[in-house]
């Protein structure tokens, strides 16, 4: 995992951010995932009965084996279980943005996370990580005002995922050439992270105080 990261470090400092993540999006989706269905667990056993939720949970698997064998139909599979509002609508949104990014169409990708992060009836876990998943794929797409939207509403005290919208909206203020207002973001998230690893009250990301060093030494004169 190490030697992942160095090379993290590596291609952040030949600013080369496209192919950053080209290599690494299968981890972030990876770690979102675990993120979306330990929440969606909790969800599950706070309102539905044990056989509902197993019922439930069959119906998805059984999906994503057909989705799998048939990329294509990932639309009309998934649409069904996401149109019936189930305890695994959620997921198979994720889903149906993860088949669009294997179809090659992170444009399409980008619109179904934005939707999310803006759905109301959406459970804020989810919201949230729509809203980081969707402001990273923002940034790859060139859309560094998309990104600072999606990311701004995530920054706040109390905010779960609040380093790292910082992170993507001292990104998106790079990308679009402020670089004194990314200078001051990046400032203040080393602060709070350094903060954080001294009070130990929060758990920080793996590696983001190396990212943030690294693109405060870039930033710095």
């Amino acid at each position: 995992m190490a030697d992942i990261f160095e090379e993290v470090d590596e291609d952040l400092r030949r600013d080369n951010a496209a192919a950053l993540w080209a290599k690494y999006q299968n981890l972030v989706y990876g770690v979102a995932a675990l993120i979306i269905i330990g929440t969606a667990g909790v969800t599950g056993w706070q309102i539905y009965d044990r056989n509902t939720r197993e019922k439930a949970g069959v119906e998805y698997l059984q999906a994503l084996q057909r989705t799998e064998q048939d990329p294509k139909a990932a639309g009309e599979v998934l649409g069904t279980i996401i149109h019936e509002d189930g305890a695994f609508a959620g997921l198979a949104r994720f889903d149906l943005v993860h088949a669009s990014i294997k179809a090659g169409d992170k444009a399409k990708a980008l619109e179904l996370l934005s939707e999310m992060a803006n759905d109301a009836k959406l459970a804020a876990p989810l919201k949230g990580a729509a809203a980081v998943m969707g402001g990273y794929m923002a940034l790859d797409l060139g859309k560094a005002d998309a990104a600072n939207a999606l990311a701004t509403p995530l920054i706040g005290d109390g905010q779960p995922y609040r380093l790292a919208a910082a992170e993507i909206t001292g990104l998106a203020a790079y990308a679009g050439g402020d670089k004194a207002k990314a200078k001051e973001i990046f400032t203040k998230l080393d602060e709070e992270l350094k903060k954080a690893a001294e009070a130990g009250t929060v758990s920080v990301p793996a590696n983001l105080q190396n990212r943030v060093t690294i693109m405060l030494d870039r930033l710095a004169g």
